[in-house]
Formats: C-alpha cells, sequence, structure tokens
C-alpha cells in the first residue's frame, strides 16, 4: 500500500464515522429519510480501485453503501449532505432520489432503481474497457437481495462469460440475520467468478486482496464478487481503530500526522454542516422542469402495423410521430 492510499484511508475513515455520527444528530427537518451507515470496508475497496478527475479512472456504483465509496472517489461531505437533503445546489440537482449521483470525470455513477439493474451496467461498461484495452475496472456496490433478481444474474452471467473487469460488492444483509455463505459461494462456482468474503479482516488485507482482485481483472482473468458478513457499528469502529494502530506501527505515520489528518476530516465535515443549513431549496421551475430532446419518439414496436421506411430512418417530416 502507498503512503499516499494510507493517508486517503485514514482521512476517510475518519471523515466517514464523524459524518455518520453527525447525521443522527441533525434537525429532523434536514435528517435524510433513510439511515446512513458509513461501513469502513466499503470505504477500502473502493480506494483500492484506480481514482482519476480526468473521467479515465474506474468507475464506481456506490449504491447502498454509499457515502463510503463516494468519498473514497472524491465526493465530499457537503456534496454528499446536498445531495441527500434535496438542496438546490446538489450534484443533481435535487432531482435524483438515494444516496449517489453521477459524476463520470470522477468515475461516480448513481442509480436509484431496480436491484441488480446496475450490475448489468457496470457489466457493460467494464467490457468497454477491456474492449478498448484501457486500464480500467467497474466497481458497483449491490444489496445482499440483488442475488434474487434476474437482473443481477443477467448481469452476472453477462460478465463472467466475456471476462469483463467488473467487481460486484455485496452489501450486508439487515441487521444481524444469516445469510448462507454456502449460497453466495455456490453462486460463485457457478459463474467461475473469483470470491472474496470480508468480515473482520485487517483493512490492510481487505485493501491488497481487492486490488490484487482488479489487477486480475483487468489483466483478463474476469470479474469477482465480495461479499461483506455482518458487522455491528462497534466492529466496524474497532477495524478502523486496529488500521490507525498499523499506519503508526508499520505504516509510517506518527501520532502527530494521525492528529493532522482527523482535525482535516473533522474540518471537512463541520463546513459541511455549517453550510447545509443555509443552502437553498430547488428551484421549483428546474426541479418540476420536463426533460427535453430534439429526437423524434418513435412509436412502440408493439404498433399494430409495420412502420414506414421514413419511420425507421427517423426523417419522418414533424408530426408523424405525434411530436408536434
Amino acid at each position: 500500500m502507498s503512503g499516499d492510499a494510507v493517508e486517503d484511508l485514514l482521512y476517510q475513515g475518519f471523515q466517514g464515522r464523524l459524518l455518520e455520527e453527525s447525521l443522527r444528530r441533525m434537525p429532523p427537518s434536514l435528517r435524510p429519510e433513510a439511515a446512513t451507515a458509513v461501513d469502513v470496508r466499503a470505504i477500502v475497496i473502493a480506494r483500492a480501485m484506480r481514482q482519476t478527475v480526468d473521467g479515465r479512472g474506474d468507475l464506481c456504483c456506490p449504491g447502498p453503501m454509499s457515502p463510503g465509496p463516494a468519498l473514497a472517489f472524491g465526493a465530499t461531505p457537503l456534496e454528499f449532505l446536498r445531495h441527500v437533503t434535496r438542496r438546490g445546489t446538489s450534484p443533481a440537482s435535487a432531482r435524483a432520489g438515494g444516496t449517489s449521483w453521477t459524476d463520470l470525470r470522477r468515475g461516480l455513477i448513481g442509480w436509484d432503481g431496480g436491484r441488480g439493474t446496475m450490475t448489468q451496467v457496470l457489466a457493460g461498461a467494464a467490457l468497454a474497457f477491456a474492449q478498448g484495452d484501457q486500464d480500467r475496472a467497474a466497481l458497483v456496490f449491490e444489496r445482499r437481495s440483488a442475488i434474487e433478481t434476474g437482473a443481477w444474474h443477467e448481469g452476472m452471467n453477462f460478465a463472467a462469460a466475456q471476462r469483463a473487469p467488473v467487481i460486484v460488492v455485496l452489501a450486508p444483509p439487515p441487521g444481524r440475520g444469516r445469510r448462507d455463505r454456502a449460497e453466495i459461494e455456490g453462486v460463485a462456482r457457478g459463474y467461475g467468478v473469483g470470491l472474496l468474503w470480508f468480515g473482520g479482516e485487517p483493512l490492510i488485507d481487505v485493501f491488497e486482496s481487492v486490488a490484487g482482485a482488479r489487477r486480475r481483472a483487468v489483466a483478463g482473468d474476469g470479474p469477482s464478487l465480495i461479499a461483506l458478513a455482518p458487522r455491528t457499528d462497534v466492529d466496524l469502529r474497532a477495524s478502523h481503530d486496529a488500521f490507525v494502530e498499523w499506519a503508526l506501527a508499520e505504516g509510517g505515520r506518527t501520532r502527530g500526522d494521525l492528529e493532522s489528518i482527523e482535525r482535516a476530516a473533522a474540518a471537512g465535515v463541520d463546513h459541511a454542516l455549517g453550510r447545509i443549513g443555509k443552502e437553498p431549496d430547488p428551484d421549483p421551475e428546474e426541479a418540476l422542469a420536463p426533460v427535453r430532446t430534439d429526437t423524434p419518439s418513435i412509436r412502440p414496436w408493439t404498433r399494430m402495423k409495420s412502420p414506414r421506411p421514413d419511420e425507421l430512418a427517423g426523417t419522418a417530416p414533424s408530426g408523424a410521430f405525434g411530436v408536434h
């Protein structure tokens, strides 16, 4: 692990913990509807990928584990709070739901749709990376229940068959309920993909394992499946604390370094909390404005009679498609 990666994980770990604690103390008028938990393992997994700010790095869909992966890909606490509280200054202009948004220059792609859908989308993106011989991979976080959907299996089957460089992470199941590990192992074995199972392993081991899976994926060895076992908040805090101690003992960091990093993380979260209450609501005219295109819409393929050749060519005169 490089020195930059060590500092990033320390910073993002502190930032995630402080942000989670602050969300719980926010006024009810601003508090997001959905509870937000920050799993430090998700931050580590995302940081093991390759991030850039020019749109040429890896692609990540944080899904249900945002904001952790989003922080690792460069999102700020203020951006996250603007988004989940639907401020007019939010990255998605208050039009998107969920807890993540799209910023392709940083490699973030957001979605609030059906379970399993983003595995399909990221598998397609990963295949494009491979076909272009690019040093890029895709990372998608899905709910554990996604494996019960046809969309997810279609995406995994496609990724495995095409040896696409995609890593799919299954979030822990809700609560402390037991999900049969043999089921996940059977799915990975059935598709012929690698499986990583993370519970309470040291975060340095999680980072190295994911970095290795990414290298293999980009080299053409195909996708990997990662399953996160349930952990309590206390367990997750202990994992980050253990990483802090590792950074002191083996990561080349001093107590002064750690204090400086933690102060910087706290400053960012405090700034976000101080600003968010002053951020404007979205302009109703902008938030409710229809999405338009200058391309005429084509009638459904279920039409009673065959379309005219000029309709198929997209050259029909104005009004031929019901668009005036």
